[in-house]
């Protein structure tokens, strides 16, 4: 992430991270996507709160990243759970990330050949 970029902020995240956000000089806007972002940050704590990723998938544009945070290591929301939802929605994962001590964070990205 570039310094000053917008990025947007579904659901509930970490303190911290949102404290790293604004000093790195992000604009964060919660709940709404501004024009130009491209850092898409969803919390989903539980396979209910995955039913957002078809909505922001269907905004997004260019290559936009979708970064859906889930608890680590749960059965009420598993790595499969998330990848399913992106893919309905239409988009690649592309990388998973250690988001912290609790959470992991799954990448997705509109396909190329849909750009």
């Amino acid at each position: 992430m570039k310094p000053g970029e917008p990025v947007a902020v579904f659901g509930k995240l970490d303190g911290e991270f949102l404290k790293k956000l604004k000093e790195h000089k992000s604009a964060v806007a919660p709940g709404k996507i501004v024009d130009g972002v491209g850092w898409i940050f969803l919390a989903a704590e539980t396979r209910e709160g995955l039913g957002e990723v078809k909505k922001i998938a269907g905004k997004l544009k260019g290559n936009a990243a979708l970064w859906v945070v889930y608890p680590k290591g749960q059965k009420h929301i598993t790595e499969m759970d998330v990848i399913s939802a992106g893919r309905k929605a239409g988009m690649k994962d592309l990388k998973v990330v250690g988001f912290s001590a609790t959470h992991t964070a799954l990448k997705f990205v509109i396909p190329v050949h849909k750009r």
